[in-house]
């Protein structure tokens, strides 16, 4: 049991000082709600080194949207490459942009899986007994193509339909197809917390396979569609709270309490609900563990289609963030890409270009278009 929970537990009648921290990591750029102490030293919206692997994660908005900013990167360079079918030196530079949202997602999703599979990172607001049946359902049933894209405004389904020769009302259903073979027998007895474990460790080795990543087709239909069910999965399942776009939760900062927001509280309440959890199922009887799914249920897993007829409704500032900031994070990839040139001009030019999408972003959070935690490029950078 960890030393905070124990020292805040029923026995030692202390109170729990700890505050939740909205923290982002610098080594994969993930970020991640948390309790913490005033002796840690970490404040709110802290950017830090690593984040300390003891520390109970709490994933909410905006912990996996921030992935769709490399995602965005990835497919519109290939949108970009194909103006130049014959310029190798062009073609180069592009595919060094790939290559380096590649490098980013393998650190994010690297790090949610093992943290995840650790019990480190936990969904809040989720019910993850509803997130594996809502799973299996794609995985066995399917799910409309049009309605994922519509819902999670994106036109990534279509697109594969459409190079695979479907035209629009006859495409087929979206099936989730783990790699490797996937013995789906022992898949589905696997608790949720497992399971879902092995479904980001299935996306992350998609993004790790070299094979996937031939064309904007490939790597759409092996990889992207996959993190975008994943992602739409976790929205149908989460109690809409931990969205973070309630107008109270507005401007997250270092400088202003929060504490008291609608969000926060949420966050706070989970995490220790959360830490008491974990601490029953490290040390309960094997009847409490099986009453709760912390083991394999010795039944056969059966779901029942838990998605036929679902709208998921997602509120205006997730779309707005999809919409708007992947473009700008596609602009501020390729100052990147200029800066490495080592170039004085191109370095200012770059620097440049960044600055003012970091103003731009600013300028939408402030009416309200996107949300506070939206991600700024202007932000610390690699």
């Amino acid at each position: 049991m960890a030393p905070e929970l124990q020292a805040n537990s029923p026995e030692h009648n202390l109170p729990d000082h700890r505050r939740v921290a909205l923290i982002k990591s610098q080594a994969t750029y993930n970020r991640f709600y948390c309790l913490v102490t005033p002796e840690s030293g970490i404040r709110n919206a802290d950017f830090i080194e690593s984040i300390p692997f003891e520390l109970h994660l709490g994933i909410a908005y905006p912990c996996l949207e921030d992935g769709l900013n490399d995602f965005a990167v990835i497919r519109t360079t290939y949108e970009t490459l194909e103006f130049f079918p014959d310029d190798l030196e062009t073609r180069t530079e592009l595919m060094e942009i790939i290559a380096d949202a590649r490098a980013k997602l393998v650190r994010r999703l690297t790090e949610l899986q093992e943290r995840i599979a650790a019990k480190r990172a936990h969904f809040l607001g989720t019910d993850l007994n509803e997130f594996k049946s809502y799973a299996w359902d794609i995985v066995h049933r399917g799910y409309p193509r049009r309605n994922l894209d519509n819902m999670m405004k994106l036109n990534v389904f279509g697109s594969v339909s459409k190079a695979e020769g479907h035209e629009d009302g006859s495409e087929p259903l979206y099936f989730f197809e783990f790699r490797n073979n996937m013995d789906m027998s022992w898949l589905s007895k696997q608790p949720p917390r497992e399971f879902i474990a092995l479904m980001f460790g299935d996306v992350l080795d998609s993004v790790r396979d070299d094979a996937n990543y031939q064309s904007q087709y490939t790597f759409d239909k092996f990889v992207f569609q996959k993190f975008i069910a994943m992602m739409f999965v976790n929205y149908a399942t989460t109690d809409p709270m931990f969205y973070g776009t309630n107008r109270s939760d507005y401007g997250v900062s270092a400088e202003k309490d929060m504490d008291e927001t609608p969000l926060y509280r949420a966050v706070a309440d989970e995490l220790r609900k959360i830490e008491i959890e974990i601490a029953e199922e490290e040390g309960v009887s094997p009847a409490y563990a099986a009453a709760t799914g912390t083991v394999a249920p010795e039944t056969p897993f059966e779901s029942t289609s838990r998605l036929e007829g679902m709208t998921v409704q997602l509120p205006g500032e997730l779309i707005n963030e999809d919409v708007l900031l992947g473009p700008i994070a596609s602009i501020c990839a390729v100052a990147d890409q200029l800066a490495k040139r080592n170039e004085h001009d191109l370095g200012e030019f770059s620097k440049f270009i960044i600055a003012e999408a970091s103003r731009l972003v600013r300028e939408l959070k402030r009416l309200k278009i996107v949300s506070e935690m939206a991600n700024d490029p202007g932000e610390r950078r690699e």
